[in-house]
């Protein structure tokens, strides 16, 4: 069935997710390199030590979002890293309204104190992606998008990818997998190599969603990913399309948000020149349908 809004709609929905947004980034800023791990820090030797950590904060601040957004708007549905990662798997995506939340996407870096921390959601409607907002509450950037009307940072400046074409004129950020299996590490050492030999610049800032932002914004070129999840990519990838950018799966064919694996690049022709020349490791969809952006 679909699910009937106005644009009207998405500015409620979007206006009441950025008030709790804010919000959560005080908790996020009060327990930044403070906060405590919770999960067990044995080797993981499938996604890597990034997915073995969680705080009192990550579940306060997925808290303070589903519980202020589900008190205004019942009738939303939503999809989160602190649920649905737990399990591994995403077994309902519905159209109605539906919030897809990574509360605190850098956990490690909240850990250690790295300001580069934020918090991601997106809202999808009739499953495709139709807002989103990449708040890095430590350096008082707020990136958000709306479909068709453009990305910005913090409400004012609107962006724009730079549009480079080359992968030689690119700065191109990825995230080595530490603790990750064998097979994943020859991958990421094999494209890490790659990129050493032909792009401009490399970097490993992390989190993703604030990586693939800065694809948008115009403060890298291109990110690469294999093994992100949905809340990870499902704001950002619209802030880099909407600012002129391009997403795509990482063998070149047509994004899926449920996919796992994503090039974001300031061009098409930029991401598919990546998508030409890495290693894939393969990953399963989180979800049974292919859901495009």
């Amino acid at each position: 069935m679909v699910y009937e809004y106005t644009s009207e709609d998405i500015e409620l929905w979007l206006a009441t997710a950025k008030d709790l947004v804010l919000q959560a980034g005080e908790l996020i800023k009060d327990n930044l390199g403070i906060a405590a791990n919770l999960k067990d820090k044995e080797l993981n030797k499938g996604e890597g030590h990034s997915s073995e950590v969680l705080t009192e904060t990550d579940i306060a601040v997925e808290k303070l979002l589903r519980d202020g957004l589900q008190k205004m708007f019942p009738e939303h549905r939503f999809i989160g890293e602190e649920n649905e990662g737990v399990q591994g798997q995403i077994t309902s995506f519905e159209s109605n309204p539906t919030w897809i939340i990574d509360p605190i996407d850098g956990t490690m870096n909240f850990i250690h104190g790295n300001p580069l921390v934020c918090t991601s959601i997106g809202l999808a409607v009739n499953r495709k992606i139709v807002a989103g907002i990449v708040n890095c509450p430590a350096i008082n950037h707020l990136y958000s998008a709306v479909k068709g009307k453009g990305a910005f940072l913090n409400d004012k400046t609107r962006l724009r990818s730079s549009g480079i074409t080359k992968l030689k004129d690119a700065m191109v950020l990825v995230e080595m997998p530490v603790g990750a299996n064998d097979t994943k590490k020859d991958v990421a050492l094999t494209n890490m190599s790659m990129f050493m030999d032909n792009a401009h610049a490399v970097r490993c800032p992390g989190p993703a969603a604030i990586d693939i932002a800065w694809i948008g914004s115009g403060s890298a070129d291109a990110f690469l990913h294999m093994g992100i999840h949905c809340w990870d990519m499902a704001a950002a990838a619209l802030i880099v399309t909407e600012a002129g950018g391009a997403v795509l799966k990482t063998d070149g064919s047509e994004f899926n948000l449920m996919g796992r694996q994503i090039i974001a690049a300031a061009s098409e022709d930029l991401a598919r020149e990546i998508a030409s020349k890495i290693k894939i490791y393969p990953m399963p969809p989180e979800f049974v349908d292919h859901c495009p952006i």
